[in-house]
């Protein structure tokens, strides 16, 4: 089984599948950053609030899509994969968090903000946690996987 998991093409998918995730989940942000930001406010973890500005939720906002977006097409590409896979982490960390806290205190968010800002989306719940903790620990293992050995007499 770690034969398999470590195989260069096994990793070569997860980083492809969760890279193009990212940029699908990008792409909405991207497009409608305002209805995004409406969506980062009701999370009330960074949103506007008697100790906070608007400016902090609506930069995070507008920069977080652009970072998804990166990070997606870095590991479709199959660069700098581990590196993308643990901002992927991170990211995913961050999320995680996020709907956490909103369930923690009762806040019903309607819409996750995830694939979709506007129309129809799902709701932040637990659903949306297992996937997250999915995605989670497939990005990584990505950043764990032993890399490839250098074939030898490769390049000389």
């Amino acid at each position: 089984m770690k034969a398999f998991l470590t195989h260069p093409w096994t990793l070569r998918f997860i980083a492809f599948a969760l890279g193009a995730v990212f940029l699908a989940a990008a792409y909405p942000k991207i497009r409608e950053p305002r209805e995004f930001a409406r969506i980062v406010y009701h999370y009330r973890v960074i949103g506007p609030s008697q100790s906070l500005s608007p400016a902090v939720a609506n930069t995070f906002a507008v920069v977080l899509p652009w970072v998804e977006a990166v990070v997606g097409a870095l590991l479709v590409a199959g660069v700098w994969r581990r590196e993308a896979a643990l901002v992927t982490a991170l990211m995913l960390v961050l999320f995680l968090v996020a709907v956490g806290w909103a369930l923690a205190h009762g806040i019903d968010v309607e819409k996750c903000g995830c694939f979709s800002v506007s129309g129809e989306s799902r709701g932040a719940g637990w659903k949306l946690i297992a996937g997250d903790t999915v995605m989670l620990a497939a990005a990584l293992w990505l950043v764990w996987a032993p890399p490839r050995r250098p074939v030898e007499g490769a390049g000389s």
